[in-house]
């Protein structure tokens, strides 16, 4: 059980750090995707945590600020509560780090996806042997599409928050061209980026579901 004078010190200095964290993760996220856009030019293609879901860190400061007014006015705390309240406080800083630290890199090196936890795990792009589109039937759950290799591996992502886009666009540049794009030639990376529009590799792969025979590795 927290003392009100604990409690006031540790949600102030909470909401303090929180509302700091927050703009610099904000201000990171936006400053990372317009340097992303840039970056395909070079061949190097990243996809990061979906706008929506970024954004929303705007609100986290609102919880470590209302547990400090509160504090003010509760001269006694509860311990079910004091716990419950800082590991949510924990979570939404973690979650701020997990924003910018979590993404998947396509490049000459290969499929890197990075996570806070796991850190980098790099997978060849001719691993890649099929392509599968799945579409849900549920309106609350999004459609996916699965990167599987020979062994039927899956190479996706693990959280369905981050955007595939750019692994469906190399692969319709295998389908296009008979092989798999060497990103370090200029010359395969600017057919890439003429293959780079949504509104047609998108909806290229929903219309077929499924396209095997892709892989040029195996694993």
């Amino acid at each position: 059980m927290m003392s009100q004078e604990f409690a006031i010190t540790f949600w102030g200095a909470c909401s303090i750090i929180t509302i700091i964290f927050t703009l610099f993760t904000l201000a990171t996220y936006i400053i990372n995707r317009r340097r992303d856009e840039k970056k395909k030019r070079e061949g190097i293609y990243i996809s990061r945590m979906q706008t929506l879901l970024a954004y929303i860190i705007v609100f986290f400061p609102g919880f470590p600020i209302i547990c400090y007014f509160l504090s003010l006015n509760t001269p006694e705390t509860n311990s079910f509560v004091d716990i419950a309240s800082i590991l949510m406080a924990a979570f939404l800083l973690f979650y701020l780090w997990s924003v910018n630290a979590t993404y998947m890199k396509i490049s000459s090196e290969g499929i890197e996806q990075h996570t806070p936890v796991r850190g980098s795990r790099i997978c060849p792009i001719g691993a890649i042997d099929s392509v599968v589109y799945s579409e849900s039937t549920d309106e609350d759950t999004a459609s996916r599409t699965w990167f599987l290799t020979k062994s039927r591996a899956r190479i996706n992502p693990l959280n369905p928050n981050y955007d595939e886009y750019y692994l469906l666009l190399m692969t319709r540049f295998r389908v296009e061209y008979g092989r798999w794009p060497y990103l370090d030639i200029p010359a395969d990376v600017d057919k890439v980026n003429q293959l780079d529009n949504r509104a047609e590799v998108i909806p290229y792969f929903k219309f077929r579901k499924k396209i095997s025979g892709l892989a040029e590795i195996d694993m």
